[in-house]
């Protein structure tokens, strides 16, 4: 049987900051996360970070600016599972650093994965979430919020493309699972935030794929007429036989399917 355009797991993203340094400090030191490499050129600083399992890119804004939030149901998110052992550190970390941090089991339907944990923003403004979880060795990257507008074409498009699973769904909330047992979380707006809607230079979400289903995704793509193209910088360090090419889901974030995951990038971020 051939592939059917299978994602394995939700590997890596990109989020804006407006001050590189300053961004690459609150993750150094609260999150624990450690440099692999950065790239400066005169319109963009380009950061990219190992936080446990995962890497994550931290890629400068130029003049833009991130709207300022103060609630938790504020999309995008990023949600991270941290291990027992480092959980209250990290915790205490962030309520030192961060000027926005709730209690995710005292805000009602914050949260979808889990009832206990803290929601809070980076040095820039990103929103995240962490919850203890029992059984891990690395932080990881466990779930993401997404808003949409249309949560049943959202829903298809995911299940449609990628073979994503429904776990749940009602009329305000879906919870698409990948086979690594991480969501994507899409929660029904009205309209979608203005951190959504705004074009933020490198943003993008990456699933990890086998090579076969790479192409089989791309097939899909073709044949409904969505485009997908390698259009990223990073395309120029790519090595021999790594694929990857983006494209746009419902709402608008920038979708990257590629066969590298944040295992391979670190071990050769230098190279």
């Amino acid at each position: 049987m051939g592939a059917k355009g299978d994602v394995k797991h939700l590997d890596h993203f990109v989020v804006a900051v407006m001050e590189p340094d300053r961004a690459e400090k609150f993750f150094t030191e609260v999150m624990g996360a450690y440099t692999l490499k950065s790239e400066n050129e005169p319109r963009m600083t380009r950061i990219f970070m190992k936080l446990g399992e995962n890497h994550i890119g931290l890629f400068s804004q130029g003049s833009n600016k991130l709207p300022d939030r103060q609630s938790v149901n504020s999309y995008p998110r990023h949600s991270f599972q941290v291990p027992e052992a480092d959980y209250d550190a990290m915790a205490q970390r962030i309520r030192q650093s961060s000027a926005f941090v709730r209690e995710l089991k005292s805000e009602a339907g914050a949260g979808c994965c889990w009832n206990d944990g803290l929601v809070f923003q980076d040095s820039e403004g990103n929103f995240w979430e962490i919850a203890k979880a029992a059984g891990i060795a690395k932080t990881c990257l466990h779930h993401l919020h997404f808003d949409s507008t249309d949560l049943g074409a959202s829903v298809e498009f995911y299940k449609r493309f990628m073979n994503c699973t429904v776990k749940s769904q009602n009329s305000t909330m879906a919870e698409i699972v990948v086979p690594s047992g991480q969501s994507v979380i899409l929660n029904k707006v009205d309209e979608l935030s203005e951190v959504t809607k705004a074009t933020w230079r490198g943003r993008h979400f990456a699933f990890h794929v086998k090579d076969d289903d790479f192409h089989a995704i791309v097939d899909k793509l073709h044949a409904a007429g969505i485009e997908e193209r390698d259009d990223h910088g990073e395309r120029a360090g790519r090595k021999p036989g790594q694929l990857g090419t983006y494209f746009r889901e419902p709402s608008g974030f920038r979708i990257q399917i590629t066969n590298e995951d944040s295992a391979t990038f670190a071990a050769h971020a230098n190279d």
